[in-house]
């Protein structure tokens, strides 16, 4: 069956291609776009805290671009697909043969290709340059007559809902239950002006959650409330946020909260990391972030310094069974970080692990180097104590912990060089460390290697890993991106890693190997196409019998293999269509993939996205990814599996500049099911439905 899906996937490939009429060049408006980068960075994401975030400030940054006459070099590389020497090489240009006059100037940088400047497009603009065009920041701050006459005003109210409810919400109170509503709400406003002045509000409510008002477990109507006040540029005051924040610093070995970019279809710039320091936080994932107060002031024109408190509560699985319960404070036993409240057991969760956390950083940073130094230090307001199973014997435990690293990054002409050492409370040293090449000729390469021992264990590092957290692994990465004609690119990496103690399922130390290969080609300004293959092997858990039949924990190696062709169409500045094939085998699971898209719009303000997409998998294990389009600060990569398709429609209406009115359907379907999803999000028959409902008023 999954064979003879396939054959029928590329017969229907062929037909919108045949009698296509393309449009011209001179039509063709940019066909990549915020949608189009968010699809290639989240392509094969599932739904974490990271990748919302990533989303966020991608969206945000597509309404607020980047001046190209004003921005620095470090503000550049903050783009995805901009390495720092290409960052360099802008801001060169710009000194050197003046100021931009539009966007499209960056072609007469070396090192641009066409590709790179669709992707960049919407998150830069070109305005008149300061007196001052070399790129520096301007250090003086507005009055307070301009920013209140120049304010902006925004704000979003989102509902979204499964229309197939789960045993969650049955009205049998007998057993559990959801407490509240299937509705999902987010409420967002944001006031500001520029980059300078920042006034942010977020408020969202879980599906299952209910609207309460209880302050003992920070519930305040809304289940989560997240927020801040931000200048910046204040004379020496670089950055100033009281509420709620992250911080992001050299490689993030020790300090690293929120957005990062791993092995992804960029497999070059996007490991070369440039902390931005401290960042407002307003985000609606509830966990990753700090409460309380941060500033970083300039000492010097290169010299600057950091410091931030922070107290906040996290949720925690109680130890229930500590015996000193009457005289201590109960310990915690697990951290969460899911942030649903839904039934009496996770609100009993909510908020019960008290954390204080005061650090700082200092440093230097010129056009060829940026070094500094970063340490914070947490208490808790109750014992951590992880279990006593042998993965989780390395975790962070007792009443505090802390962690403190320096970091370098040098910049020579194409080359850079970069690091970070951290030691953590435990005295384990953790490194990271790699050199980088982007030459102007259409070549970058990397090599990146880690060292993180099984007792390196922090609570706010992220640094570059394949476990996703900098602990219990030892490895080399080696990524490459070559233009090998005009309009054809090569690209790949090798990831070989190892774990030198036990992790979650897995009880014995184990090895993996991650490789990917990408050839992509526009061979028109309005047809491209890509080929892309993976193959990755692990290694998990397993049981077999041993003597006397007795059961054994072990090991087993298993290799995952996918394929993919990826092509987009763009018929006109109005109509475009994508087009994908994709197959993929974990063990001895098959799984096919093929979808239809299209893009149109209708008529001025009036745009639609809609997409088919056919699945047939032998199980879970060969599950397939897909992004899907959404509503403007949302992100959906649903997990395809079993037989089925799976369809949406986006409909995205701008009746006033002031005014965007967007909608989604998606639908599911299963025809060989009785049941879908699992645990109280089961529900009976074979379809899963969803609607989402958001509006958005700018002033």
């Amino acid at each position: 069956m999954p064979r003879l899906f396939l054959c029928i996937a590329l017969f229907l490939l062929t037909g919108p291609i045949t009698h296509a009429q393309p449009a011209s060049d001179s039509t063709v408006t940019d066909s990549v776009g915020v949608s189009g980068l968010l699809e290639r960075l989240l392509d094969e994401r599932s739904s974490d805290a990271p990748t919302e975030q990533l989303v966020e400030r991608l969206t945000r940054l597509s309404t607020n671009p980047l001046d190209l006459n004003r921005a620095s070099a470090a503000s550049l590389s903050g783009l995805p697909g901009i390495s720092r020497p290409l960052a360099s090489r802008i801001v060169d240009h710009r000194t050197e043969t003046g100021p931009f006059l539009s966007v499209d100037d960056l072609a007469r940088v070396d090192g641009i290709d066409g590709e790179q400047l669709r992707t960049l497009r919407p998150f830069l603009q070109a305005r008149p340059p300061p007196s001052d065009s070399s790129g520096s920041p301007q250090s003086s701050f507005p009055s307070l007559g301009t920013i209140t006459s120049n304010l902006n005003f925004d704000l979003i109210q989102r509902a979204t809902r499964d229309l197939d409810l789960g045993r969650g919400y049955d009205e049998d109170t007998s057993r559990t239950t959801f407490k509240g509503s299937p509705v999902r709400l987010t409420t967002r406003m944001r006031l500001h002006y520029e980059r300078h002045v920042e006034l942010a509000l977020t408020l969202d409510k879980d599906p299952g959650e209910p609207l309460d008002w209880t302050p003992k477990t920070d519930t305040y109507g809304f289940d989560h409330i997240a927020g801040s006040l931000a200048l910046r540029n204040l004379g020496r005051l670089t950055t100033f946020v009281v509420g709620d924040f992250t911080a992001q610093f050299g490689q993030g070995l020790a300090l690293w909260q929120g957005i990062t970019f791993g092995k992804g279809r960029d497999p070059v710039s996007s490991l070369v990391r440039d902390g931005r320091g401290i960042v407002p936080f307003s985000s609606t994932t509830e966990s990753g972030f700090f409460r309380g107060t941060a500033a970083t002031i300039s000492l010097t024109p290169s010299l600057s310094v950091t410091g931030f408190a922070s107290r906040r509560h996290r949720d925690a699985s109680l130890d229930s069974s500590a015996v000193d319960a009457s005289s201590t404070p109960v310990p915690a036993r697990t951290l969460s970080s899911g942030g649903m409240h839904r039934t009496s057991s996770e609100i009993a969760r909510k908020g019960t692990f008290g954390t204080t956390t005061v650090g700082g950083a200092t440093t230097y940073q010129t056009d060829h180097l940026h070094a500094g130094l970063v340490g914070y230090h947490s208490r808790f307001a109750r014992p951590l104590r992880p279990g006593n199973r042998p993965y989780r014997r390395f975790d962070v435990s007792g009443t505090h912990t802390s962690m403190i690293s320096t970091f370098a990054t040098g910049y020579i002409g194409d080359y850079v060089l970069f690091g970070e050492v951290a030691r953590a409370r435990s005295g384990a040293i953790g490194a990271v460390a790699g050199a980088g090449l982007d030459h102007d000729a259409g070549l970058e390469a990397i090599l990146l290697a880690r060292h993180y021992p099984r007792s390196f264990a922090g609570l706010f590092n992220g640094a570059f890993a394949d476990g996703g957290s900098p602990q219990n692994e030892v490895g080399i990465y080696a990524g490459l991106r070559l233009q090998v004609a005009s309009n054809w690119w090569v690209s790949g990496y090798i990831d070989q890693y190892r774990s030198p103690w036990l992790q979650f399922g897995v009880p014995r130390p184990a090895s993996g190997l991650d490789t990917r290969l990408l050839v992509e080609t526009d061979l028109r300004p309005w047809l491209s196409t890509y080929v892309q293959v993976r193959a990755d092997r692990s290694v998990d858990g397993t049981e077999y019998r041993g003597p006397h039949g007795r059961l054994l924990e072990g090991v087993q190696e298993t290799w995952r293999h996918s394929a993919r062709w990826h092509l987009e169409y763009t018929f006109s500045d109005r109509l475009t269509l994508r087009t994908r094939v994709a197959a993929t085998r974990s063990g001895s699971s098959l799984g096919f993939l093929f979808y239809q898209g299209m893009g149109l719009q209708l008529r001025p303000g009036l745009e639609l996205d809609a997409r088919v997409a056919l699945f047939d998998t032998d199980g879970f294990q060969s599950r397939m990814y897909a992004y899907e389009h959404d509503l403007l600060y949302s992100f959906s990569v649903p997990a395809l599996f079993d037989q089925g398709h799976r369809s949406y429609l986006l409909l995205q209406y701008d009746p006033f500049p002031s005014l965007s009115i967007g909608a989604k359907y998606g639908v599911t379907w299963y025809p060989h099911r009785d049941t879908v999803g699992s645990g109280l999000n089961a529900t009976d028959g074979n379809q899963a439905r969803e609607v989402r409902l958001q509006i958005r008023w700018s002033l």
